[in-house]
C-alpha cells in the first residue's frame, strides 16, 4: 500500500474523540486515533483536559487522511470552535 499523507487535528479528551470519530465515520472519512497518557497542563492547552473522564490523563490524536480533507470541509471547526485550529 502507497503512502498517504495526513493532516492533524490535534489532540482530544476522551468525550470529544467520540463525537469527532462519530462525524467522521458518518461522512465516510479515512482517519486514525492514536491514544496516550500525559499531563494536566498539556491536556489544558489544546483544550483537551476533562476531569470528569474516566480517562482524564488520557489524550487522543486525530489524523485525518489528506485526500478526505474536502470532505470533512470546517465541520470539525463547527462542531468546535472553541478549539480556534490556529487562529489567534
Amino acid at each position: 500500500m502507497a503512502y498517504r499523507q495526513s493532516t492533524y487535528f490535534g489532540l482530544w479528551s476522551a468525550g470529544d474523540i467520540r463525537k469527532v470519530a462519530d462525524l467522521l465515520k458518518s461522512l465516510g472519512v479515512r482517519f486514525k486515533v492514536s491514544e496516550f497518557i500525559t499531563t494536566e497542563e498539556v491536556l489544558k492547552g489544546w483544550r483537551a483536559w476533562d476531569p470528569m473522564s474516566s480517562l482524564p490523563y488520557s489524550g487522543f490524536d486525530l489524523w485525518i487522511d489528506g485526500v478526505d480533507i474536502p470532505i470533512v470541509g470546517d465541520q470539525i471547526v463547527v462542531m468546535f470552535p472553541e478549539r480556534k485550529f490556529g487562529a489567534p
